[in-house]
C-alpha cells in the first residue's frame, strides 16, 4: 500500500531540470463517451471518444535564492516551454519502485505564492502545465 508521500516529483522546463517538487496534482486520463438509442426500443449503444489528458499542477514552498530568478524567467515562458512532469514511485525506504509516471505538453501559469501582512503562512511556488501526453 502506498501513500501520497512515496513519490518524487521531478520537473524539467526547456529541458532544464528544476529540481524535486512537493506536490502533484491533475494529469488524469479520460474520455468522453456518448451514447445514442436507435429506434424501436432497441438497447442503447455507447460510442467511444479520443482520449484528453488534464492538466497538470505542481507545487513547492518559494525559496528566495533558488525560485526568485526562475519564476521571472519562466512567466516570460509560459505558453511556448516545453515542459515535463515525471512522478516516480518510492517504497517505504524512499527507494524507487518501478517506472514513473511521466506527463509532457507545455507551461501554461506561474503562480509566484500569494502575500498577506497578516499571514506566516509558508508560500508557495506553483507551475501549471497543459499536458500533451502520458505514458
Amino acid at each position: 500500500m502506498a501513500s501520497q508521500q512515496n513519490s518524487l516529483i521531478t520537473v524539467a522546463v526547456d529541458g532544464i531540470p528544476l529540481g524535486v517538487w512537493d506536490t502533484r496534482t491533475g494529469g488524469e486520463s479520460s474520455a468522453e463517451v456518448s451514447k445514442y438509442r436507435p429506434g424501436g426500443m432497441a438497447k442503447q449503444k455507447l460510442r467511444s471518444g479520443l482520449p484528453e489528458v488534464g492538466d497538470v499542477t505542481v507545487s513547492r514552498e518559494f525559496e528566495f535564492d533558488r525560485d526568485n530568478d526562475l519564476q521571472k524567467r519562466l512567466r516570460a515562458r509560459a505558453g511556448r516551454a516545453p515542459m515535463s512532469v515525471s512522478d516516480q514511485p518510492l517504497d517505504d525506504d524512499g527507494v524507487a519502485f518501478g517506472k514513473p509516471t511521466v506527463w509532457s505538453g507545455r507551461l501554461n501559469s506561474v503562480n509566484a505564492g500569494d502575500s498577506d501582512s497578516n499571514s506566516s503562512d509558508g508560500r508557495m511556488f506553483e507551475l501549471v502545465m497543459v499536458a500533451a501526453e502520458v505514458v
